[in-house]
């Protein structure tokens, strides 16, 4: 632990973190509130308190179009790890990117940099999928963890049979790290409830770009002409004047419940959506509108980036919200900055910041009929700056705080510093009994981490390779995952690789080649189609697993003579 080491108060070099994140821009359709709040946290980390940054995620981070990601990596404020993803598709919820801790690739980057390197002060991690692994090597390495819990997949339609008890598994492991956080008080009882699990500390409402720091009224103009532009558009799928403008905007999903804010908006105003995702469900919103004789939607397909979003906000007059799925809601938070207030649904986060009729409202969206009852009284009331100064008492001032809020010094203080000082009173450096027993748990923990890793990362090929619904498909490009199932996929098992090689060498697809190339996978591969080229048309869906079995057989007995020798 570098605090410790001669020369260290006299010359502090830089505070160095390890990041290690699924999501990052330019992820935004099915991780767009993570990604956002992994970017917050390496600006404050870099911008604000004079860290480097090591970021280390599936994610092709160049291509985010933040000027920030680019001035970081010019600048070598941020080094980028490239690491290997997994594609997921899930007929229920979309497609999604996850960072494989069982490639070998992975496991190479996180030794050097953990195990032969050891100059990091900190790890960050988001819901990185069997967390406990990591958790368990960077014990055995001494250094402090964040592990941060930012959903809740019990809501998702998949989260069943064996979905479920890795879910357990996943949030079991927050007792391994230094600091386990969350994103609101509202969510973190729930967990602790729940799950049993501790938590420690919870983030700061983030603000993940500098246009949501403005003032309202410096987008007055700006706002008035983009309501022009969705009047006519309204207009022009036959809907009058509406007498307010109402705006859904983020990922279309189904645990959004955005379907249910189209059956409670007024007949007199209108509903703008913005947003996007992968799934089915999306295609559905995009076609709610005229086409489905509601010439008062008008959906929007495009996730907006900072300016467009603060320029909807402002255009509009009341924002909403039907999920119940929520851990906080940032979209509140930036509409609050934005001097938009909001008619949300009274459930999980959005608990943690609404003040029913002092700031904002509660509407239940789950009845349509006294939904749209609920909505007809708030327009009725007024929704121009002097009517909501009336209605609303707390809500300016509550924006004005989210805009003044330094989230740098903010995050330090509720999460950094917790884990450094946790990370101290686990140094070796205490000497004495203590200082024996912390290498004795450090030694355990390397064992620990050695064997799961090993047992998981045959279980995870398995299920990559068998698995039917979800889909699972390795990413070929280290560090090249992007939205919308674009890149080229490898095979699963690396023996089979190197007898068939990857395919297409520049975008690293391997044949044969599906209908949709973008929906290729293992299992389409050796499960559904057969294989075609003609060096593999020997090969049949079964050999795979059974190479598989005769590669345990093979590691097993040539195992047992060797631990029959140690034990003599």
């Amino acid at each position: 632990f570098r605090p410790y080491l001669p020369g260290y108060h006299e010359h502090p070099p830089a505070m160095k973190a390890l990041v290690i994140v699924n999501c990052f821009p330019p992820l935004l359709k099915n991780a767009g509130g993570v990604s956002k709040r992994y970017l917050t946290m390496c600006r404050a980390l870099i911008d604000g308190l004079g860290w480097q940054v090591t970021l280390m995620t599936p994610v092709n981070v160049k291509c985010s179009a933040e000027p920030d990601v680019l001035r970081w990596l010019h600048e070598g404020k941020m080094v980028h790890l490239p690491a290997r993803g997994v594609r997921i598709h899930s007929s229920l919820d979309g497609v999604a990117v996850f960072l494989d801790l069982f490639s070998a690739v992975n496991i190479n980057l996180l030794m050097n940099e953990l195990c032969v390197r050891r100059d990091y002060d900190c790890i960050f991690m988001d819901d990185i999928a069997w967390r406990l692994e990591l958790l368990f090597l960077a014990r055995a390495m001494g250094v402090p963890t964040v592990v941060s819990t930012h959903t809740d997949i019990t809501h998702m339609p998949s989260c069943k049979g064996a979905v479920a008890l890795v879910w357990k598994l996943h949030m079991l492991s927050s007792h391994l790290a230094s600091v386990h956080a969350t994103v609101s008080q509202v969510f973190g009882k729930q967990m602790s409830r729940v799950y049993g699990v501790p938590v420690s500390a919870v983030w700061p409402p983030i603000l993940w770009s500098s246009e949501f720091k403005a003032d309202p009224a410096e987008w007055k103009d700006r706002a008035a002409a983009q309501r022009r532009k969705w009047v006519e558009m309204l207009k022009e799928q036959g809907c009058p004047e509406p007498k307010a403008i109402m705006l859904s905007a983020g990922r279309w999903s189904a645990e959004k419940r955005i379907h249910l804010l189209i059956n409670a908006v007024p007949k007199d105003c209108a509903l703008v959506i913005c947003g996007d995702s992968t799934s089915d469900y999306a295609d559905k919103i995009a076609d709610a509108g005229p086409a489905a004789g509601r010439p008062n939607i008008l959906p929007l397909r495009k996730m907006l980036q900072a300016t467009e979003l603060r320029l909807a906000y402002a255009a509009a007059d009341l924002f909403l919200s039907a999920s119940n799925f929520e851990t906080l809601g940032n979209t509140v938070i930036e509409a609050f900055c934005s001097g938009t207030p909001v008619a949300v649904q009274p459930a999980q986060g959005h608990l943690e910041f609404v003040r029913d009729g002092e700031n904002s409202w509660f509407v239940d969206y789950g009845d349509s009929d006294e939904a749209r009852a609920s909505l007809e009284r708030i327009v009725a009331r007024g929704l121009d700056d002097d009517s909501l100064r009336k209605t609303l008492p707390e809500f300016h001032a509550l924006g004005n705080s989210f805009r003044d809020a330094d989230f740098a010094k903010n995050f330090d203080k509720a999460v950094i510093q917790p884990a450094i000082a946790v990370g101290q009173r686990k140094s070796l450096t205490m000497g004495g009994v203590g200082a024996m027993l912390e290498l004795l748990k450090r030694v355990v923990c390397l064992i620990v981490f050695t064997i799961v890793w090993l047992v998981l990362r045959v279980g995870t090929r398995i299920v990559f390779v068998t698995s039917k619904d979800p889909k699972f498909a390795v990413l070929g490009q280290l560090g090249g995952a992007v939205d919308d199932r674009q890149g080229g996929i490898v095979f699963t098992w690396p023996c089979m690789r190197f007898l068939f090689g990857y395919g297409d060498k520049e975008n690293g697809a391997y044949p044969p080649h599906p209908t949709s190339p973008s929906d290729r996978s293992d299992y389409d591969s050796h499960y559904k189609i057969a294989v075609q080229q003609e060096m593999m048309k020997w090969f049949k869906p079964k050999h795979e697993l059974v190479l598989m079995m005769l590669t345990i057989i093979c590691v097993v007995t040539g195992c047992v003579p060797i631990l029959r020798g140690c034990s003599r």
